[in-house]
């Protein structure tokens, strides 16, 4: 059976003028398989409404493409309310606010593959649904960073990033970590 893809909430990133973020929210991606709904990232703003938005589906797991505040905000909300299993890197096990199983560990779904994806952080991993689709968290932040091909202007490893936006530029369709998805 094919994995469903909801978009449950899409992010967005406010730089100001001189390129600081001054605010960020990362899209909340579940998929939806037989054997479990996997949700990646859990944003940082409005828990409730999240929440409300992920009852009529529940949540078994949860991946964590990085241990930054706005994609791992809502962590404790999401762990409240459905009790799943959570996962991430080590190398971002130290930045989560709820206790992480290394992400290794994870057995995915039919369909579904962990992508090993550093450069914004060292511990980066992307989430790969067969081979059409990936959901990027910050390995490419915006739809910007897809257009014109340019990786995360936060970077621990800039080298390192660009070859991962260059690995999830190759999927068809692209959800990047804040907005809307992007279609090769």
């Amino acid at each position: 059976m094919p994995v469903g893809v909801v978009v449950v909430r899409p992010g967005y990133l406010e730089r100001g003028a001189d390129g600081s973020v001054l605010r960020a929210d990362s899209t909340v991606v579940l998929l939806i398989t037989d054997e479990v709904n996997l949700l990646v990232d859990v944003g940082c703003e409005r828990p409730g409404r999240l929440i409300r938005r992920l009852k009529p589906y529940g949540v078994d797991a949860v991946v964590f493409t990085h241990g930054h505040h706005d994609h791992v905000g809502n962590a404790e909300e999401v762990r409240r309310a459905f009790e799943p299993d959570f996962y991430a890197h080590p190398k971002e096990a130290g930045s989560i606010p709820v206790e992480v199983d290394d992400v290794d560990r994870l057995d995915p779904p039919e369909g579904v593959e962990i992508v090993e994806t550093p450069g914004h952080t060292p511990g980066h991993v992307s989430v790969a649904v067969e081979d059409h689709l990936i959901v990027a968290g910050d390995a490419c932040p915006t739809p910007d960073n897809a257009v014109e091909r340019v990786p995360p202007a936060v970077a621990w490893d800039r080298e390192r990033a660009r070859e991962s936006l260059e690995r999830v530029l190759s999927y068809p369709t692209v959800i990047p970590g804040h907005g809307v998805h992007v279609r090769r």
